[in-house]
This record gives C-alpha cells, structure tokens and sequence, in this order.
C-alpha cells in the first residue's frame, strides 16, 4: 500500500510539475511574441563589430500578420530584404550567405520568436526559480532523448528573459506584450551585435505597397515558425597534429543551408581560425544530416550557422 501511495504521489507531482511549466511557457509566449500582435511598425539602429570596427547600419519590420510583413537589414556592404507570404517568403540580398554578425544581430532580434511550446519529442524536467542577468525569473527546463533547453520567464512581467549571449535591457510595454529596446549579442564579455529600438508602435493594417516585392528576388516556401530540424548524424572533425603542436585554437563558423533532404549545401567559413582547421570543419560537417525543418509537414530548406570549437583544454 505505502508503495502504491508513494507512485500516486509521484505521478501528480509530475502532472502539477508539466501543468506549471505548460503555464510559464504560454505566458512567455503571450507577453513576448509580438508576431500575436495584428499591425505593427519596428525600426532599429543597429550595429555590429567587423574585425574590431564598428559597422552601423538601420533595421525595419512591418507587420500585418504572417500572411503579409517586410523585414529589412542594412549595413555597409549588405543588404538584405525579406517578404512574407503566406507560405512563401521572397529574399533579396546582395550576398549568397549571412556574414556572422549579421546572423548573431538576427538572433538577438529574434526576442519571442522561436520554440516557446512544447514539441511533441519533448518532456519538461523540472520547474524552479533563479536568477537570470540579476532577475528573479521562473525556469522550465525542457528535455528530448538528445537535447535540453530552458525557458525563462520575469517572475513579475512574465516576459521571457534570455541569457547569454543575449542581453536584453530597457523593457516596455506595446498592448498586452513587453519587449526590449535593446537587444544585444555578446562574445567573450564584448557585446558583438546590438539593436536600440527607435520606433516600435502598432498601426493600422499598412497598405500593401508597403510589402511589394522588388525586382530580383528570389521566392521559396517558408514559415514563421517551422518544425525544428533536428541533427540526426554528426561526424567530429579531426584535429590536425600540427595545430595541436602549435597550440592552435578558436572557433570556425561555417554558413550552411539545411536542405530538405536533411543534408548541407551552400557550405562557406564564415569565420575562420586557420586553413588547416577551416578545411577540418568543412570536411566533418558537410557528412552531417538532420531532420529536414517542416512547414505543416512540408520539408523547406532553412539557412544556418554552424560552430565548430577547437580547444586543447578539453
């Protein structure tokens, strides 16, 4: 009998235990996700750093729902254009990849965005209450068979708070949502990429001359929030025994697109360490495979960044 009241006990503290963090993850979704929001103008002074200069460049989102929005990035030597359909997204750039900045600085923009439910291969772990960038917040850490991630909320707004690399600072209210004016992505103590919103406001529906699409660019299926692909084959890269002599480290980026059949194409280093190392990387990550990401079932291609660290201290 004991033992039959000790596994009842255990099964509900489960159940309360799921229930809890299903709560915290909705009301991150419904304070910080500003996609919920039906019309809306966001523009940024943005900046990132480019072999120790400072680049300035300008960012815009227009919002009329996922069916209809405009998203532009500018700096120096980059250009990049972004029309949502429904369905479909049509991308026009002056270059065939993301420099590494630019994809750090989208990152940090990408506040609310992402995976702040559940997936059906996932399970929450635990619920408890920490401090995250010196805010009392409420965690969730989520499991799968091969991944762990954690959701965080402001245990007294409920908006989600990020930690490093991202640091998120000067939080306001827009209706029913919260986000930051400042959105930062920091590398070794130096903040990398950063975004001070200079306008975010809603609006009325934006006419459709706000979202037409320019001349040369290139439309694909897409969504807002595909199925995460998930990396289902890795091959470690070989260390090359000269490096090692040499005590040669640091971190290759490598731009890559998923394919729909799970495999990588469009590989280039994005950052690189040294030529023995940038070809170790490029050699172990070209056999990787995922899952392809999906669309309502529908595989789509999506673009990436892979790191790949290289460290005698491990």
């Amino acid at each position: 009998m004991a033992a039959t009241l000790l596994t009842l006990s255990s099964l509900l503290s489960a159940s309360d235990k799921t229930a809890e963090g299903q709560a915290i993850l909705e009301q991150a979704r419904s304070r910080s996700d500003i996609r919920e929001l039906a019309s809306f103008t966001m523009k940024a002074k943005v900046k990132i750093e480019n072999q120790d200069k400072r680049l300035e460049g300008e960012y815009a989102l227009l919002w009329n729902g996922p069916d209809q929005w405009r998203e532009e990035i500018s700096f120096p030597g980059f250009d990049e254009i972004r029309i949502g359909r429904s369905g479909t997204v049509a991308l026009k750039r002056n270059l065939d990849f993301v420099p590494l900045r630019v994809h750090q600085l989208e990152l940090a923009l990408n506040y609310g965005r992402g995976d702040l439910a559940l997936r059906s291969d996932e399970g929450i772990k635990q619920v408890r209450t920490r401090k995250v960038n010196g805010i009392e917040a409420r965690c969730v850490e989520i499991t799968n068979k091969l991944n762990a991630r954690e959701i965080c909320v402001d245990a007294s707004t409920g908006a989600m708070i990020r930690e490093k690399p991202f640091i998120d600072k000067e939080f306001s209210a827009l209706g029913a949502k919260v986000f930051p004016h400042i959105l930062s992505y920091v590398e070794e103590g130096k903040t990398v990429a950063e975004a001070e919103v200079t306008e975010l406001k809603t609006a009325e529906r934006l006419p459709p001359s706000a979202f037409e699409v320019p001349a040369g660019a290139v439309s694909k299926p897409s969504c807002l929030n595909p199925k995460t692909g998930l990396l289902i084959k890795k091959h470690n890269p070989f260390y090359p025994e000269l490096e090692r002599r040499r005590y040669v480290q640091g971190t290759v980026a490598i731009y890559a697109v998923i394919g729909v059949d799970g495999s990588l194409h469009d590989l280039r280093i994005v950052s690189g360490v040294s030529p023995a190392l940038d070809k170790a990387s490029l050699d172990a990550v070209q056999q990787w495979r995922y899952e392809p990401y999906t669309c309502q079932d529908i595989p789509i291609e999506v673009e990436t960044m892979i790191e790949v660290n290289y460290s005698l201290d491990n």
